[in-house]
């Protein structure tokens, strides 16, 4: 930490202030044949930023004297040893919610010493940036994940306030943060409600409910059977009572229902051998299920060269396919549909389907996104937890098909309110980059000494770590780089 203090607090560390311990590990080896019990305790993810997530308790086994030296207090303050990088150090203070409550080695117990630190005061200090970055400087980076010692947890400085100033510093934090967490909270509705919105719309649209007054102007335009009969695809192959089941629902006069796999014909993927290093030196974009987090798809992770589309099974998708993930664990929630603007191959995870009248693609990409929710449920299990889409029912799926015209429409109108949801989705986010900014904001005023008022009446900290015969401490200056902060933030 750098940047004054105010002149009646004083530099110390977590170790001089609390008492810090380990916790208890999952299947422990013990010596003697001690009788065990099961006890509920704390795991990583029940200890968050700022609050504990208690919805989901589990219990370990443990012997008496395990428990005696492990149970937690009331007051006592949590902190995180590590994880994803994010979960360094994070914590909270515990009041007792669960009786006979311990916790396990991946989280730290600090016991705040009565009279010294106010365990609020510390569990904010906590989650400050300025102890954000000691943690990360000081925590030790494997592979995937990140840790931190005991001892360097107890090396953590902090500043320390009077304790009658602790006690209005947690005060004004508990009244200031609760009004962020209330605006947090709204904002966190958000991005639901324009998931529904945008559902609504897809809906709405191929139902031929977004277009009602648009019909009636333009009565005289050409039914889909019109466009219909223009098609060379094939019918495929009945696969049950798909295309009967899902073409239930009544629609527009002069719209129909169609096979999915009539309006052009599908493609399967591929992936070239992995040991040939010159199929995987080219430009050409190779999607797999992991790029398919966006609805238009116009480049990938991962390329290959014409040489892999020669000499595998790979083919080239062009542009205006609408492009499923057919095979994969994300199909146990999520079915994702893009559709390509530009020449891409896709790996054996994936199918493709290519419109034959390619007009029709920018509508059919959005009949696809709608009735990709139903299709979720006939979703098979295959090897190994697998979840997967058959080909002959995603091919024999009804989807709505309107006059061409209309389409355009369609896509017109959906173009425009998709743009509106996206405007508001930034300013969420720029809000919620606020939200978190002011939250930092507000902790780092308060470890400098300027949210509250400074009582000269308090006792100094320097007094009472005297007192209690705890020695001044030398702080290091931090390992940053760039320029310095002021302290907590």
């Amino acid at each position: 930490m750098t940047g004054k203090i105010p002149e009646r607090w004083q530099m110390t560390i977590l170790s001089n202030v609390a008492d810090l311990k380990g916790g208890i590990a999952k299947g422990k080896k013990r010596a003697k044949a001690e009788p065990v019990r099961l006890v509920p305790f704390l795991r990583v993810a029940n200890v968050q930023a700022g609050f504990l997530k208690l919805d989901e308790i589990h219990s370990i086994e443990a012997t008496e004297s395990e428990i005696a030296k492990i149970l937690l207090k009331s007051g006592d303050v949590l902190f995180n040893e590590g994880g994803d990088r994010d979960k360094l150090g994070r914590g909270w203070v515990w009041e007792g919610q669960i009786p006979e409550c311990v916790h396990q080695n991946h989280v730290f117990r600090a016991r705040p010493k009565k009279d010294i630190i106010d365990p609020f005061f510390l569990s904010y200090w906590g989650n400050s940036q300025a102890a954000k970055e000691y943690f990360e400087e000081e925590g030790k980076q494997t592979v995937n994940l990140a840790s931190i010692s005991l001892s360097k947890l107890g090396g953590l400085p902090l500043p320390l306030p009077p304790l009658p100033e602790q006690r209005r510093i947690v005060a004004r934090l508990k009244a200031l943060l609760a009004k962020v967490d209330t605006s947090r909270q709204r904002l966190n509705r958000i991005p639901t409600i324009l998931k529904h919105f945008r559902q609504a719309v897809l809906a709405a649209a191929c139902e031929g409910r977004l277009t009602e007054d648009w019909r009636i102007e333009n009565h005289e335009m050409p039914a889909a059977t019109t466009v219909l009969r223009r098609l060379k695809t094939p019918v495929p192959e009945p696969f049950l009572n798909t295309f009967e089941d899902t073409s239930a629902t009544g629609l527009p006069d002069s719209w129909a229902w169609i096979q999915l796999g009539r309006l052009g014909r599908t493609a399967g993927g591929g992936t070239p051998s992995k040991d040939n290093e010159a199929f995987w030196a080219g430009t050409i974009p190779w999607v797999s299920p992991k790029d398919m987090k966006r609805d238009r798809i116009r480049d990938s992770e991962d390329h290959i060269t014409p040489l892999a589309i020669e000499r595998s099974t790979v083919n080239r998708i062009p542009k205006g396919s609408i492009l499923f993930v057919i095979r994969g664990m994300i199909l146990n929630h999520t079915l994702p549909v893009a559709v390509t603007d530009d020449v891409v191959t896709i790996n054996q995870d994936m199918k493709a389907l290519i419109p034959e009248i390619p007009e029709t693609s920018e509508y059919l990409f959005l009949a696809s996104k709608h009735v990709a929710r139903a299709i979720l449920f006939e979703v098979k299990e295959a090897t190994h937890g697998t979840r997967r889409i058959e080909t002959p029912l995603l091919k024999n799926w009804a989807v709505p098909f309107p006059p061409l015209e209309e389409q355009h429409e369609i896509v017109r109108r959906v173009s425009h309110l998709f743009a509106i949801a996206d405007q508001i989705e930034a300013r969420y986010t720029k809000a919620k980059i606020q939200v978190d900014r002011f939250t930092h904001s507000i902790l780092a005023k308060a470890f400098r000494g300027e949210l509250v008022p400074q009582d000269p009446n308090d006792e100094p900290a320097e007094t009472l770590l005297a007192k209690l015969k705890i020695p001044p401490t030398e702080i290091a200056p931090a390992k940053r780089r760039g320029r310095p902060r002021k302290a907590g933030g």
